[in-house]
């Protein structure tokens, strides 16, 4: 028995204006993933996934776990009637400042820059910035080609490279400055913005009613490679409670933000009261190994690992 967890974060039509560039899955290309997936593989939902896990029940032979990350508008106003009319069930991970600041996360406003001033544009934007406010702050795109490409394989050269300086490389404080000033200068009121950006807690109740299961995903979406230890641990602690406090005390996974779960990260996920922690490394999940690093599959490689899976099951 093995299941195969997908991971999705944008899932909407975007047509017109400066959303149009953000990438992410169309509605009918969300449906049509979602009939290769029942056509090949049997859907669960995370409680028995959770059972299976930890020995207390059994799955499909080949099964498959739909999540969602980032805490998404779309997942309530796209994805949610979509499952609904389909009678599945998915995860859906917050991170939950969204909920108490009401704060535009930085990547997603990184997502929006790049849409409103294009690669180039937002390069010489943050180069000028550093100009006026970030003296001795190195910014080099081309340091580290082969590490924004593994950590963004899905993007182009120029936008992976920025996009892991921007996470990876300018320390995080000068980073959420950077982000927060162009923001303001180019798209708009950062708080106004979340307002629609992002689920609320009306929509998780809604979504939790009914069957989903509402996840952490951090509370501040920190890098957790790049925190300490303690702060990682008081960020995991922190979605915890306002999730409890929210929608009520019950089992919950987490994801990664970012994707990095290594052992001593997954440790503090356990510690945190967290079910499961689900990672960004790609592959199918059997019944054995840790339950805090588990594998999950980008929307945009499950075709290609379905066509693996049943042509090697064929030959």
């Amino acid at each position: 028995m093995k299941c195969l967890c997908v991971m999705y974060h944008y899932v909407r039509d975007r047509l017109d204006g400066m959303e149009a560039g953000i990438r992410g899955l169309s509605q009918s290309a969300f449906e049509s993933q979602l009939d290769a997936l029942c056509e090949k593989l049997t859907p669960i939902d995370w409680p028995t996934f959770a059972n299976w896990r930890a020995g207390a029940g059994n799955i499909p032979e080949r099964s498959f776990l739909l999540t969602f990350d980032d805490a998404l508008s779309d997942h309530a106003e796209v994805v949610f009637p979509i499952l609904e009319e389909r009678g599945l069930r998915g995860v859906f991970f917050v991170h939950t400042n969204v909920l108490t600041e009401a704060r535009m996360e930085t990547a997603h406003q990184i997502h929006l820059l790049m849409c409103k001033l294009d690669i180039d544009g937002l390069a010489t934007a943050v180069e000028r910035w550093i100009g006026r406010n970030g003296a001795g702050i190195p910014f080099d795109l081309d340091a580290n080609p082969i590490d924004a490409q593994r950590v963004y394989h899905y993007e182009s050269p120029e936008r992976a490279t920025l996009k892991y300086w921007l996470s990876c490389v300018v320390p995080l404080d000068v980073r959420a400055r950077i982000v927060d000033d162009l923001f303001a200068d180019h798209v708009g009121d950062a708080r106004a913005y979340a307002s629609k950006w992002y689920l609320s807690w009306d929509d998780l109740s809604m979504m939790q009613r009914g069957g989903h299961a509402i996840g952490g995903h951090g509370h501040s979406h920190l890098p957790y490679a790049r925190v300490t230890a303690a702060d990682r641990e008081r960020d995991m602690r922190r979605c915890a409670s306002v999730l409890a406090e929210g929608l009520g005390i019950e089992r919950r996974p987490f994801s990664y933000p970012f994707g990095n779960g290594d052992e001593s990260i997954a440790r503090s996920c356990a510690d945190a009261g967290f079910v499961n922690g689900f990672t960004t490394r790609e592959d199918w999940i059997d019944a054995s190994g840790d339950d805090h690093r588990l594998n999950r599959v980008d929307a945009i490689h499950v075709e290609s690992l379905l066509e693996r899976e049943f042509l090697c099951s064929q030959v």
